[in-house]
């Protein structure tokens, strides 16, 4: 199983294993306690936490449009 949960420091969204105690966040270095994040989903394979973080990606992304 795994989950996907908020950097508490950056913010951003990664996958992390159910059971794993901390997480390196690859965007900013943070080390992260998991019982200390926020859970965003609870999925069985890393390849739907991959597709839920790009869900909640495009989703937040949707909401900011550039003007030329």
């Amino acid at each position: 199983m795994y989950m996907v949960v908020v950097c508490y420091k950056c913010g951003q969204l990664l996958l992390a294993k159910t059971g794993q105690k901390t997480r390196r966040c690859p965007y900013c270095e943070a080390r992260l306690v998991l019982d200390k994040t926020k859970k965003v989903a609870h999925v069985k394979t890393a390849q739907e936490a991959s597709s839920v973080i790009r869900a909640l990606k495009r989703k937040e992304n949707a909401g900011y449009t550039r003007k030329i």
